[in-house]
């Protein structure tokens, strides 16, 4: 007849389940280091969007500023908010009646405005006030990659806004 035998040594099958704490202090190191590569390219990430964001709003604004200059028959400008800091944001007035149409908020961290004049208006035909080409430069403040990460919203003298990749020429 056979006996079953047992050897106190070895664990049962349910005490080896889990980890130990070296195993766990391995992950979190790895997880950790992992997470430190990754970030630089997460902030790089953020302030190109945040760069297309700038850019794509004043187009959006520029566009509502001349509809509306057609439509009402009157001058539209569209301002700073504040001065002459467009990186606080903008406003689209009626010159006429002092109405805001439209504002935005102020600009995310890192972006910088560069070429804007102190105003944008467009007359009653939606075409700028002002003879030529007027360019709003969006950019990065960090300086070493302000040049491969800039947004230039060019506006034609016919009123028509441009958006591109790349510093304003």
């Amino acid at each position: 007849m056979r006996t079953l035998t047992t050897y106190p040594l070895l664990r049962s099958p349910g005490a080896l389940a889990g980890f130990t704490l070296v195993e766990l202090l391995t992950v979190i190191v790895v997880l950790a280091v992992i997470a430190a590569i990754a970030m630089p390219s997460l902030e790089q990430a953020l302030v190109n969007q945040r760069l297309r964001a700038a850019g794509t709003d004043l187009m959006s604004s520029l566009m509502l500023a001349r509809s509306e200059a057609i439509k009402r028959r009157s001058v539209v400008e569209v301002a700073p908010l504040s001065g002459n800091d467009w990186r606080t944001g903008w406003r689209v007035i009626n010159v006429k009646t002092g109405k805001q149409i439209d504002k935005k908020d102020a600009l995310g961290r890192r972006v910088t405005v560069a070429l804007a004049p102190a105003v944008i208006d467009y007359d009653r035909y939606g075409r700028m006030s002002v003879a030529g080409v007027t360019r709003v430069q969006f950019a990065d403040s960090d300086p070493g990659n302000a040049a491969e990460r800039s947004r230039c919203v060019t506006i034609d003298p016919g009123g028509l806004p441009r958006i591109a990749t790349g510093p304003c020429p």
